[in-house]
């Protein structure tokens, strides 16, 4: 089945949705508390595992933007539907802001008995930060089903641009955890080896195979660029670093939905020795 080209969906505007003649000089209230969260879109990949909603549309391999399922980027295949020797599927990014989570995380088997999230913070001298950083203290018994384990978990989040994308300039969350930590703390160190303010620097984000004794799956390398210049406009800048001083003014009220990708990303669910 051809899959679709949502990415086209989201600049559409619904004309029933047009703001009324009689609503358009009012004043806008109500809007207060929906202030308290930030919740940017997610960049997921999709993986074989993904819901019969998604694979109707993409393929595993393909990069979407959740909860629009707009396409980033589409993994090169045949009129066969394989993937495509030596190709690679990748998109470039400006990262504009880095912060650290730190989640207590259900297990699985209690998926719609209890919520997946149990507790979350920003805080890195909580406790929960201290057990995720800790192998022998990140996976505990739950408190009333001691058959089943917790676990704590550390996500590295960089608040990014799709750079010169279709999508356009909207701030998304590229997240790593678990198995895929390691690849977010090489791309941490990417953006400190630069010397220079992170939302000045573009980065190529590639799409790479996954596997070990538990599964494969795809999951993400974040590389300076082979054929482009590796930094942004002037004006770019200006225009990034606002955006980041008013994102990191107002981090504590982000909120990233980690359960759009959690059920069906292997990289999330796999045990390693990895944060």
């Amino acid at each position: 089945m051809a899959k679709k080209d949502v990415s086209q969906d989201i600049t559409k505007v619904d004309p029933a949705m047009m703001l009324p003649e009689f609503m358009a000089d009012e004043e806008v209230v109500g809007l207060e508390a929906l202030t308290d969260f930030i919740v940017p879109p997610f960049i997921k990949i999709v993986q074989k595992q993904s819901g019969e909603e998604i694979l109707q549309y993409f393929s595993a391999g393909d990069v979407i933007l959740t909860p629009a399922n707009a396409l980033i980027a589409e993994m090169p295949r045949n009129k066969k539907g394989r993937i495509v020797e030596g190709a690679r599927s990748m998109f470039q990014v400006v990262p504009i802001l880095f912060y650290p989570e730190w989640l207590t995380w259900n297990p699985v088997e209690l998926k719609g008995a209890e919520p997946a999230i149990v507790y979350r913070t920003m805080d890195p001298n909580d406790p929960v930060a201290a057990k995720a950083r800790n192998a022998k203290l990140r996976i505990e018994k739950h408190p009333t089903s001691p058959q089943y384990n917790v676990r704590h978990v550390e996500h590295l989040n960089f608040l990014v641009i799709l750079y010169k994308h279709a999508l356009g300039p909207e701030p998304a969350i590229l997240s790593f955890s678990r198995s895929g930590w390691k690849h977010g703390s090489k791309f941490a160190n990417l953006i400190k080896m630069r010397h220079a303010s992170l939302f000045g620097c573009i980065f190529d984000v590639v799409l790479a195979p996954r596997h070990n004794d538990k599964g494969d799956w795809w999951g993400f390398d974040v590389t300076n660029p082979e054929d482009e210049s590796p930094w942004v406009k002037k004006d770019e800048y200006e225009v990034f670093k606002d955006l980041h001083i008013k994102l990191d003014e107002s981090k504590e009220k982000l909120r990233a939905q980690y359960e759009t990708i959690i059920e069906d990303d292997p990289a999330a669910v796999i045990s390693t020795d990895d944060y």
